[in-house]
């Protein structure tokens, strides 16, 4: 008995090892995620060459309408021992440019200019990106579409001058909603058939020739205290693959509702504010649902709506 025994015991013993080495340990609080956040770490700068102030991955957004707004982004590699001033650029493309940066502000996404610039420090990278610092081209002279080029002239404070050709890219959308980093893994951003051609709508509208509306003093002082530099933030932390705080974007179209509708508009204005009532909803609608693939054109549409109102206010 006494043998047999021992015999029965050894078989437990062997068969609790067995299991024990099959049992999948307790997984460590945000273990998983935090794997992923290091997979989708962004690839590093490249390095400057030494002796040299360079430029590169240049790229703009495209800027569907005459009159509106786009964007250039790029990155400095100052090679050289002694920090340098980014000062100015200008554009052919552009009546105005200017170097901005989208910060939040109080919770609200702002798009702010810098007048004197960008500094770059010596050896070291400036990375001009959606969603931070970039080089902003007001009242382009003609539609900017993917395929075309521009000609951009930046200048620094050490007397170098760069003659820059800028391609025009059709920028994916990549916008993280708060404590949803995982479940925007895989997420298909591109607008649908129907989105990108209720876009193409939208712009063909905005080209609509409205040079004969007249408007009050009042009117247009309304239209250019709509927060049109905010919701061009959203625009582009939502079509460009900058980060946008999705908190801050609520709050702008909340400012935007309660600026629109407290506003008596002109008979001539109301049908346009009637789709920017619309357009802000639907994209306050879709941020809440998470929902990146329809938020990204109404985004853009409603930039497009506000653009052609302030040009409105500038006749």
């Amino acid at each position: 008995m006494n043998k047999h025994l021992l015999t029965l015991l050894a078989i437990l013993s062997i068969l609790t090892g067995i299991l024990a080495g099959c049992t999948t340990p307790p997984m460590q609080p945000g273990g998983a995620m935090n794997d992923m956040g290091a997979m989708a770490t962004a690839a590093p700068l490249p390095e400057p060459e030494p002796g040299k102030l360079t430029i590169v991955d240049v790229r703009a957004r495209p800027a569907p309408l005459a009159g509106g707004t786009g964007a250039v982004y790029f990155t400095v590699l100052n090679g050289l021992d002694t920090d340098v001033q980014l000062v100015s650029a200008s554009s052919p493309a552009a009546n105005v440019v200017e170097t901005h940066e989208t910060v939040a502000e109080n919770g609200v996404m702002k798009m702010v200019p810098l007048p004197d610039g960008y500094t770059v420090p010596a050896g070291e990278a400036l990375e001009l990106k959606p969603g931070g610092k970039h080089i902003m081209l007001i009242d382009v002279l003609k539609p900017l579409a993917p395929g075309d080029e521009l000609s951009l002239t930046v200048n620094f404070d050490n007397g170098e001058v760069m003659e820059l050709t800028v391609p025009v890219l059709d920028m994916q959308m990549n916008m993280q909603m708060p404590n949803q980093a995982g479940a925007m893994e895989g997420h298909d951003m591109q607008p649908t058939a129907d989105a990108e051609h209720e876009h193409a709508d939208t712009a063909e509208h905005g080209a609509m020739d409205h040079s004969h509306m007249m408007l009050a003093p009042e009117i247009k002082e309304a239209i250019m205290a709509l927060p049109i530099l905010d919701v061009h933030a959203i625009d582009e932390a939502l079509n460009e693959g900058g980060a946008l705080d999705a908190a801050a974007a609520l709050a702008t179209l909340d400012a935007l509702q309660e600026q629109v509708d407290s506003t008596t508009w002109p008979v001539e204005l109301e049908e346009m504010i009637g789709q920017v009532k619309t357009k802000t909803e639907a994209l306050r609608s879709a941020l809440e649902a998470n929902d990146m693939a329809t938020a990204g054109p109404l985004a853009m549409e409603l930039h497009e709506l506000l653009h052609e109102l302030e040009a409105h206010a500038g006749e």
